[in-house]
């Protein structure tokens, strides 16, 4: 069973978590050969719901623990840290046993991980590395310095040396960190990236406005890198919007609308992660965890570059 709390200060919210307390502590539940008095549940902390690679890991997640009893609460941040510590707080008082989360802000989670940590609540980090790695059991992660290396190796294949370029960044998030410095490393100085390089804050709706100033700025960018698929469909609707063609847009996740607009050629290539996969591999270290058993510090997913010439050999509606 899933419980969904969207977390808020207010009368409903405390009747929801009442609600949500009386069915956590109602029956049994037996786990790694022991009695107890309520079923196992688990917390599941993305930095928002509101985006579909993070509904995708939940599946991941579903996939694993479902089958072994185990009950899932989720959160949704709506990308911003100080709520989402709130919300994890909130997760605490109800008694969860592990907590999986992927932090907005790779530092800003620190209040929240030792809060856990006092409780004696193991932390398994997917997605965005914490800053603060002794305060979580394992990290599992995307090769996310590979994944933007391999945009670089694309899109330098596909413009000359000394193209004026645009980052969209959001580096909140650790994650996106090791993407730019993946892209840069790879390129070098192969580009010239217009500065400075604005926050999408890994948003369409932040990057549109951002995009459509660099594009009205400078009508010579050859192309764009946005660190996640969201803000590379911002950077397509502004291109749209300002009715310019022949830009390159990348972004990273492999997500199937990102998918979509490179089948329709709107977009290049995105540097695709797997996150079915991270929802699976994060959900069975915390079985591991809760059994007793010893965990790897770090998990690393591969991720690759789908592009034009690729796309067509994955599910198109569908997470890789």
């Amino acid at each position: 069973m899933e419980i969904y709390l969207f977390l808020e200060e207010s009368m409903h919210f405390r009747k929801v978590l009442a609600i949500s307390l009386a069915l956590i502590f109602i029956g049994g539940f037996a786990f790694a050969g022991g009695a107890r008095e309520r079923p196992v549940t688990i917390g599941y902390a993305p930095t928002t719901m509101n985006n579909p690679f993070w509904l995708a890991v939940l599946d991941g997640v579903r996939e694993v623990l479902e089958p072994a009893g185990v009950r899932i609460v989720t959160i949704d941040p709506q990308n911003d840290q100080s709520r989402m510590n709130d919300q994890i707080n909130d997760l605490l008082v109800m008694g969860i046993d592990a907590l999986l989360v992927a932090p907005f802000d790779s530092a800003g989670i620190r209040p929240a991980l030792e809060e856990c940590q006092r409780r004696g609540i193991p932390v398994i980090n997917f997605d965005t590395p914490v800053n603060d790695r002794n305060l979580v059991r394992s990290i599992i992660a995307s090769d996310n310095v590979n994944a933007g290396a391999v945009v670089a190796t694309d899109m330098m294949a596909r413009l000359p040396q000394g193209s004026r370029i645009a980052i969209i960044h959001s580096p909140a998030a650790q994650s996106c960190i090791d993407r730019l410095d993946g892209f840069m490393r790879e390129a070098g100085n192969y580009f010239n990236i217009i500065q400075p390089i604005p926050d999408g804050r890994g948003d369409t709706g932040v990057t549109l406005p951002i995009a459509n100033d660099i594009i009205q700025g400078n009508p010579d960018v050859r192309a764009f890198f946005a660190v996640n698929d969201p803000s590379a469909a911002g950077v397509v609707r502004a291109l749209a919007e300002n009715r310019m063609t022949g830009v390159l847009v990348y972004g990273v996740d492999g997500a199937p609308d990102a998918k979509r607009m490179i089948v329709d050629g709107t977009m290049t290539g995105t540097g695709a992660q797997s996150p079915i996969g991270i929802g699976r591999d994060t959900a069975r270290v915390a079985l591991d965890i809760l059994a007793g058993r010893s965990v790897p510090a770090e998990v690393v997913i591969p991720t690759f570059i789908i592009n034009q010439e690729n796309v067509s050999q994955f599910n198109i509606d569908g997470w890789q």
